[in-house]
């Protein structure tokens, strides 16, 4: 169960990222440089976990 909860919870970090990423491009596009520096800065932390979690899995 151990593996499957990590693999889960990596994908769900994955995805939380690529959606707030997709959010950011969205603020950059209102010209609200400051939310869009923030949100991205948050994006790529979480993508960066979600990596983390599914190394095992992947193999690198």
């Amino acid at each position: 169960m151990g593996r499957w909860l990590r693999d889960g919870s990596g994908a769900l970090l994955l995805v939380a990222a690529l959606c707030v990423l997709f959010y950011a491009v969205m603020r950059l596009r209102g010209h609200d440089y400051l939310a869009c520096i923030i949100l991205t800065s948050s994006g790529l932390s979480l993508l960066r976990a979600g990596v983390e979690l599914l190394r095992p899995t992947v193999g690198e």
